[in-house]
């Protein structure tokens, strides 16, 4: 049995009673030889805890919390890892690589979900699936803010308005601005003449006044025979077809996550079926992006190009030349055209079709 030194129980009570840990005491044997305190034991975690804990990392760089995710990695440092094949220790070099990052991207990002993946295989977890609180907090954060309190807000959009009240508003502001400025124009060409030739109601000449009017007698008659165009066009217009033909895209349509992936997969179709074929393109790319992000295989983070997204895919992807070739073809499509044909946008949503059907199917194979 071990003992302890009248003067190491007088201190241990000491160190007791002002709540503080005491430090390791030599302890001493039967045999009148002194021990070395064990050395204290690495926590050891199961390999789903572990994999948990990396994905908590994954989410803190996805959302910009750099100090929060190196907090993280700090703590799995020499944590052993326990599962059906044994025990490991967790990857040292890709924490200190986090410890080391100065941005939340990088390269320790793609490691990161490398390993995220691998270890879900290796531990015959099921299929990644997509954060949905963290897409939809992304998203959220695009939102523009509140307008202030104040001002007069007009709620209803011109696209809502019947055509005939649109251009006829329109036309009333064309012929205000039109006013304002013929206006000016005369003061202008009755500040040309000296005050002298003024008649006496400080008027110009009856010559001069008829020029005047004549130059906005031959404006208005211009202005109303383009009207009268205007409204012979809109009138002329296949009804039938005006109906069939979907609303005009919107901002929205710029943003991949302001729909989900059937959803751009119907508007693709949708689109097409209009003729609109440059936008099918846009929407067939649109859900190969949503659908990656969804699969945590591509982070969504706004100002990064397409480009980048794909440099960020993994080399051993089956499908990653077919999404460079889809992205070659849009970009082409979209910012060095200004009409895309059918057979265009029949190829790539036949190569978008093949990007969503493998990325299925590894989502079946992984579960």
């Amino acid at each position: 049995m071990l003992a302890l030194s009248p003067r190491w129980t007088t201190l241990a009570i000491v160190v007791c009673a002002l709540g503080i840990a005491p430090p390791a005491i030599a302890q001493t044997s039967d045999a009148g030889k002194q021990t070395t305190p064990s050395p204290p034991t690495a926590s050891r975690i199961s390999l789903a805890d572990y994999v948990s804990r990396l994905e908590k990392i994954e989410g803190l760089l996805s959302a910009r919390q750099l100090d929060a995710a190196k907090g993280q990695a700090a703590g799995l440092k020499d944590v052993q890892i326990v599962w059906a094949k044994g025990t490991f220790s967790a990857d040292a070099s890709l924490l200190a690589l986090i410890g080391k990052a100065q941005l939340a991207d990088g390269p320790h990002r793609t490691r990161l979900a490398t390993t995220i993946r691998e270890l879900r295989h290796a531990g015959g977890m099921e299929g990644v699936h997509g954060d949905r609180k963290l897409l939809e907090k992304i998203a959220a954060e695009q939102e523009p803010a509140e307008l202030t309190a104040g001002g007069d807000i007009d709620t209803t959009l011109d696209r809502d308005l019947p055509m005939l009240e649109r251009v006829a508003e329109s036309i009333m502001d064309m012929l205000r601005w039109i006013g304002k400025k013929l206006k000016k124009f005369v003061d202008w060409l009755f500040d040309l003449f000296p005050d002298t030739e003024r008649g006496k109601e400080g008027k110009g000449s009856p010559a001069l006044r008829w020029i005047v009017f004549a130059v906005v007698a031959g404006i208005v008659l211009l202005v109303l025979i383009l009207a009268v165009r205007v409204l012979r066009r809109s009138k002329g217009a296949d009804p039938a077809l005006a109906a069939s033909l979907p609303p005009l895209g919107s901002t929205a349509d710029e943003d991949p996550l302001s729909r989900g992936a059937t959803e751009w997969e119907r508007y693709a179709a949708e689109l097409a079926a209009a003729g609109r074929f440059r936008e099918a393109i846009r929407a067939w790319y649109h859900a190969v992006l949503v659908t990656c992000y969804a699969a945590g295989i591509l982070h969504f983070r706004k100002g990064r190009t397409n480009w980048e997204y794909v440099a960020s895919l993994p080399p051993t992807l089956t499908w990653r030349a077919d999404l460079i070739e889809l992205t070659r073809r849009f970009e082409k499509e979209w910012y060095g055209a200004d009409l895309s044909t059918a057979e265009t946008n029949e190829e790539c949503s036949e190569r978008a079709r093949g990007i969503l059907d493998a990325l299925e199917r590894e989502s079946r194979g992984a579960a």
